[in-house]
């Protein structure tokens, strides 16, 4: 006789408030890594949640969720080499998680905040910095682009019809409904060199009400580079760490005359 016990599963997804809403990208350097966080800001108690965003050079990460009233550690899983386990006295210690990376923070009283966290290489071999790019809504709303220059002299902007000089250090925000309708359009990013404008950078981006994002105009070995940092929105429930509790509540199993049992 089989007999299966069943676990009560179908409880609803808690609707605790978030003080945090971010997504990451490294800075730099091109980089991928799956990186450890607790979305309750208690990585070091024991039976924590944790969970795992996958954070690369080229794009954002999933949006994540944070709970905690204080700096988010991050943390990346170390495996062993077969060498190092040979040196163990306890083998069974296959994997541990070190600190990869430290974030500044403090909530607001009123309403989660909302960023994007940068990873960019420190001093130390193999470490990085995390740095708190803000990343609001109210200045960022769906549908636009913020052009962030990282140069010490004015570049000249244009996206069609729309034209402007961006000083260094400023930033200005495009509009999808600056253009007409959704497609794509084609920012030509200009210099001023002995009295004449010279093209030197572009950067394609969607008129979409369902984007949004910064652009920023850095430069790289001499010339122009855009590192676009662009997210889509998606459902709130998608968000790694939505629903996630500060420790894993134990599932009971059904008592034993409750059990379904098939011949």
């Amino acid at each position: 006789m089989l007999v299966v016990n069943l676990y009560g599963q179908t409880k609803d997804l808690p609707k605790e408030k978030p003080t945090a809403i971010f997504s990451a990208a490294f800075w730099g350097k091109p980089t991928t890594r799956s990186i450890l966080y607790a979305p309750w800001g208690n990585f070091d108690e024991q039976n924590s949640s944790k969970v795992m965003v996958r954070v690369s050079y080229g794009s954002l990460s999933r949006k994540c969720r944070y709970y905690g009233q204080i700096d988010i550690q991050f943390y990346q899983r170390r495996n062993y080499t077969e060498l190092e386990l040979d040196l163990m006295a306890d083998r069974a210690i296959s994997e541990t998680n070190y600190l990869f990376s430290q974030l500044s923070f403090s909530p607001s009283p009123d309403k989660p905040k909302e960023f994007i966290v940068l990873f960019s290489p420190n001093r130390q071999p193999g470490g990085y910095q995390a740095y708190l790019l803000p990343f609001e809504k109210k200045e960022i709303p769906w549908g636009s682009y913020k052009i962030f220059s990282q140069f010490n002299e004015t570049l000249y902007i244009a996206a069609e019809k729309k034209k402007f000089a961006l000083e260094p250090g400023k930033n200005s925000v495009l509009f999808s409904d600056d253009f007409d309708g959704m497609k794509r359009v084609k920012i030509l990013i200009y210099r001023k060199i002995k009295g004449e404008f010279k093209e030197v950078g572009a950067q394609n981006f969607t008129t979409s009400k369902n984007q949004r994002g910064i652009f920023f105009i850095t430069p790289r070995r001499g010339k122009v580079q855009v590192v676009p940092r662009v997210e889509t929105q998606r459902p709130e429930k998608q968000f790694i760490g939505f629903g996630v509790k500060a420790k894993p509540e134990a599932i009971p199993p059904v008592p034993a005359s409750k059990a379904f049992t098939t011949p």
